[in-house]
């Protein structure tokens, strides 16, 4: 049963954000400002792994495949005013309310560095 989360975005992040960003996480991006692929933490045995795209407007959008507690899978779109992570497949034993709990509580934390009056690249 897929689920969505979604908080208030002020704007989505440019690629240098997305790279520092992944810098932090130890998340290896393999693209460019327009589209790419992520894993971490290597290509060879990811935990998670995904695609980005950016749009013409900005827009971030993008699919990633976990493999923590079991497989997760989901998609993302980053865009001005909304961010949304979608849970297309996620672990059996994995109760829905904790997921939501964890995940609302990451992408909160995420929209608050992207907040419409911060200047983009610091």
């Amino acid at each position: 049963m897929a689920f969505t989360v979604t908080h208030q975005l002020g704007r989505p992040p440019t690629f240098p954000e997305l790279q520092e960003l992944a810098r932090q996480f130890d998340v290896q991006i393999d693209g460019n400002e327009l589209a790419g692929g992520f894993c971490h933490p290597d290509p060879e045995q990811p935990k998670v792994k995904g695609n980005y795209t950016f749009e013409p407007n900005g827009d971030l959008r993008g699919d990633f495949t976990s493999h923590v507690m079991g497989k997760l899978t989901g998609t993302f779109v980053f865009m001005t005013g909304k961010a949304e992570t979608t849970i297309t497949e996620k672990p059996f034993l994995l109760p829905e309310a904790v997921l939501k709990s964890k995940l609302s509580e990451a992408l909160k934390e995420f929209c608050a560095k992207f907040t419409t009056g911060t200047d983009p690249g610091k």
